[in-house]
């Protein structure tokens, strides 16, 4: 009787301990490790300083009356309101939908056949290559100085060469119906090679077996192309309208460089009314704002295109 009484459970707890192994197991407390969370930290700094905390710096200095970098009185909305009704702030929205638009209608079109071009078995394609994306390579400024000077009236090269068809010599960048179109024939320049570097990996991406088991069905050049070719890239072909999208609505340089903004507003978008109400105005608090709206119309783009993306696979 001792003996059995010695191996048998006497309390409850005990019996259920024997009985039930894999529930007290799990009823232990779980080890919290932090570990991953200190691997992590450092991009989560990084991402709040450099992303997060501007946009909320910018959200509340657009909410107060500024003078310099100094707070003064809360006024709410009224900033917001002020560029709504006004007709310079309506100019500055419309004139960089048409600068990202006529730049992306250019750039993109160029790329995309400049890289069926290179996706070709031709001679010294390396060459030609590298030469293509030299614009991509040169800094803003650089491009702002080289277009200025190829349209200059007076002695530019484009104005020379069309002296036997035009008498008067014409300046670009001074006529208010023009200077859009030359500072997005400038961006167009210097942004398509970055569409011609994506969209010919995207179609060096293309199996090859695809394309010749269309040729041998009979399929000629401009179906295979309509049919396999242009789905096969259509989403890099969105991530690169995306990311030349976001490029040409946040431009500043060249824009500021070729023309400031003119003439007669011409082609003020909103990072240069933006750029002239923080640091030649020094209106913070309404230069806050406009960097408010165009972070929200990045956003919107963004998703537009993402729901496009996600609707084509």
């Amino acid at each position: 009787m001792v003996a059995k009484s010695a191996l048998t459970p006497n309390s409850t707890t005990e019996r259920m301990a024997l009985a039930l192994p894999g529930r007290v197991k799990a009823a232990a407390p779980r080890r919290i490790l932090l570990q991953p969370y200190l691997f992590l930290a450092p991009a989560i700094i990084l991402v709040v300083c450099v992303s997060l905390y501007p946009i909320l710096f910018a959200i509340r200095r657009s909410l107060y009356e500024t003078r310099y970098m100094e707070l003064g009185t809360f006024i709410g909305f009224e900033n917001y309101r002020d560029f709504l009704f006004e007709g310079a702030g309506w100019n500055s929205l419309v004139n960089s939908l048409v600068y990202c638009a006529g730049s992306l209608v250019i750039a993109l079109p160029l790329g995309f056949g400049l890289a069926l071009v290179l996706n070709q078995p031709l001679p010294y394609r390396s060459l030609i290559r590298t030469l293509l994306i030299l614009p991509w390579i040169v800094s803003q400024t650089i491009v702002a100085l080289l277009w200025s000077w190829m349209l200059n009236p007076d002695y530019g090269p484009v104005n020379y060469a069309l002296s036997g068809f035009v008498d008067a010599h014409f300046s670009v960048y001074g006529d208010p119906n023009l200077a859009m179109f030359g500072v997005i024939l400038a961006n167009s320049w210097q942004s398509y090679p970055l569409a011609l570097i994506l969209m010919l990996a995207a179609l060096q991406g293309i199996p090859q077996d695809v394309i010749e088991a269309a040729r041998i069905d009979g399929a000629s050049r401009w179906m295979t192309f309509w049919r396999i070719t242009l789905p096969l890239v259509r989403p890099t072909l969105l991530i690169t309208t995306i990311i030349l999208s976001l490029h040409n609505f946040n431009m500043l340089t060249l824009i500021f460089t070729l023309t400031g903004g003119g003439p007669v507003g011409a082609t003020e978008t909103l990072s240069v009314r933006l750029f002239n109400e923080a640091f030649v105005f020094n209106n913070l608090g309404f230069a806050s704002m406009i960097g408010v709206l165009i972070a929200v119309l990045n956003v919107v783009f963004s998703l537009g295109y993402i729901r496009l993306l996600r609707q084509d696979n």
